[in-house]
C-alpha cells in the first residue's frame, strides 16, 4: 500500500498515515541494514584493507584451531596441491629431456618433430641340429610304481626285492655318491649332459664312484631301506635343467 503525502510539512500529517509511513520505511532497506549480517559487512566495509585481512586471517585460525577435522582436511589439500606442482615440473622436464632419454645407448623416446631411426632389417641363421636322447627307456628295478609323480612327491618309487640291481636311465657320468639325511638314505646321482640328471635313492650298497661312465646296463647300486622307507623299493628322480620331470614318462610302455 502506497501512502502520498499531501503537504511539505510533517508535523501537518495525522499520526496514523505518519505511523504507517515510518512502517513502510522499517520493511525496506532501513529494517534490511539493522540485520547482524548487514551490521558486520558494513563494519568490515568501514575498516581498512590491512585490518580486514588480519581480523579474517585471525578469524580463520580460532576456526581451525577448534575443529581438527577441518585442520587435517587443510593439511591434506597442502600435500596434495604441492604434490601435484611436484608431478607437473617432473612431467615438465621429462618432456623436455624425452629426445636425449637413452637405454644402453638407445633412444627410447622421440621429441616432437625428431626423425625416426632408420630400421635396417637383420638377416638371422639358425640350424637344426637333432640329438639323440641320453635316455633308454629301461627300468632301474624290476617291480611295478608303487607311488608316482605328484606334486608332493616329485619322484617315482618302483619295487624290487632287497639286494636287488639298480640300473640308471641312460648312458652318463656319476656326479654324486653318497648318505643324504633328508630321507633319501643312500644316493647316487647321474650327470647325463645337456642339464638332464637322474637320482636313485634308498640303496642298500654304492657300487660306483664319482666320476664313473655308465650306462643303462651298469649297476650303480643294490636295492635296500636306508633313509625314510617303508619297504624296499627305488626312489627315482629325473630333472632338467633344474626342473623336475616325470620319470615314469622315460620307462618303457
Amino acid at each position: 500500500m502506497k501512502i502520498k503525502l499531501q503537504t511539505h510539512k510533517l508535523k501537518d500529517v495525522p499520526d496514523v498515515l505518519r505511523r504507517k509511513a515510518f512502517g513502510q520505511l522499517r520493511t525496506g532497506r532501513t529494517a534490511i541494514l539493522k540485520t547482524r549480517q548487514a551490521k558486520t559487512i558494513m563494519r568490515y566495509a568501514r575498516m581498512e584493507a590491512g585490518c580486514a585481512l588480519a581480523l579474517f586471517a585471525r578469524f580463520t585460525h580460532f576456526q581451525i584451531s577448534i575443529r581438527p577435522r577441518i585442520r587435517l582436511i587443510a593439511s591434506v589439500m597442502l600435500i596434495l596441491m604441492f604434490s601435484l606442482f611436484g608431478a607437473i615440473r617432473v612431467a615438465d622436464f621429462v618432456h623436455a629431456k624425452e629426445g636425449a632419454i637413452k637405454i644402453n645407448g638407445q633412444p627410447i623416446l622421440l621429441a616432437q618433430g625428431a626423425s625416426v631411426p632408420e630400421i635396417v632389417a637383420a638377416d638371422i641363421e639358425a640350424e637344426v641340429v637333432s640329438k639323440k636322447s641320453p635316455f633308454d627307456f629301461v627300468r632301474p628295478a624290476r617291480g611295478y610304481i608303487s607311488q608316482g609323480f605328484v606334486f608332493y612327491h616329485r619322484a617315482i618309487d618302483i619295487t624290487d626285492d632287497l639286494g636287488a640291481p639298480i640300473r640308471p636311465l641312460g648312458s652318463g657320468k656319476v656326479e654324486f655318491t653318497g648318505y643324504l639325511a633328508d630321507g633319501h638314505g643312500n644316493v647316487v646321482v647321474v650327470d647325463h649332459g645337456d642339464g638332464l640328471k637322474s637320482l636313485y635313492a634308498h640303496m642298500s650298497r654304492i657300487n660306483v664312484g664319482v666320476g664313473n661312465e655308465v650306462t643303462s646296463d651298469s649297476t650303480v647300486g643294490l636295492v635296500g631301506l636306508t633313509g625314510r622307507t617303508t619297504g624296499p623299493h627305488v626312489h627315482v628322480e629325473v630333472s632338467d635343467n633344474g626342473i623336475s620331470v616325470d620319470p615314469a614318462k622315460l620307462l618303457p610302455e
